[in-house]
């Protein structure tokens, strides 16, 4: 019976421990120079991490596809490097997908809505400097860039908690052609809330789950057959 007692301990120790794990989210694109830096960065307790680098995205002109070479690290072991192709078609069908599936969700919104209100933004910059050799459509445009840039941050202290002072910031230059751009943006979340949340929505969906993926894979059948 002991045994029994110290087991349901243990797990209720682990469950408590998982439902307190934060988990934080990092997005960092950067573009300079014509060129980009993508970092997607998920986070563990500060410790164990695991890192997407897409530095490089071309275009094939003659098939239209998107050429991306992706870099991984991770805390756990040795990082990798792979060639990403998507073509029109796989993207379409990826898009089509999406669709559907969140077409059939829909009803779920007030649910995800509380869920993403759980997150909390830690950091939160954009900068971007700017110039297109003409001073009034310089001008022009940082107007409109600063209302994208600010509609954006309310929509984001909407959805999510703002924890930071938002770095936002326009520079244009009048002078010359240029443009740079850095987003930087960290959210947190707890462990606890994820799993609520996918408790809650595979409650609601469970009935429907197997009925939209044979149909979503039906679907993408008859494209592959077509």
């Amino acid at each position: 019976m002991d045994w029994l007692i110290g087991a349901a301990a243990v797990l209720f120790v682990l469950c408590l421990l998982a439902a307190a794990t934060p988990i934080t989210v990092t997005l960092h694109i950067q573009y300079r120079q014509q060129k980009q830096d993508i970092h997607v960065t998920v986070t563990i307790w500060h410790v164990f991490y695991k890192t997407i680098h897409l530095p490089l995205l071309e275009l094939d002109e003659e098939t239209g596809s998107i050429l991306a070479r992706e870099k991984t690290e991770s805390s756990m072991g040795k990082g990798e490097e792979r060639k990403v192709k998507e073509t029109p078609e796989e993207m379409k069908s990826q898009w089509d997908s999406m669709q559907m599936w969140l077409g059939h969700i829909n009803h779920l919104r007030p649910l995800l809505f509380r869920f993403l209100h759980t997150w909390k933004i830690k950091k939160f910059r954009w900068n971007t400097r700017f110039g297109t050799g003409d001073a009034a459509w310089t001008g022009f445009i940082s107007g409109m860039a600063w209302t994208v840039k600010q509609t954006a941050g309310g929509l984001l202290s909407a959805v999510m908690k703002m924890t930071c002072r938002p770095d936002v910031s326009v520079s244009p230059e009048f002078q010359r052609r240029k443009f740079e751009s850095e987003f930087l943006c960290m959210v947190t979340v707890r462990a606890g809330h994820a799993i609520i949340t996918g408790i809650r929505v595979v409650k609601h969906v469970r009935g429907d789950v197997f009925a939209l993926w044979k149909k979503s894979r039906d679907e993408r059948r008859r494209e592959e057959a077509s």
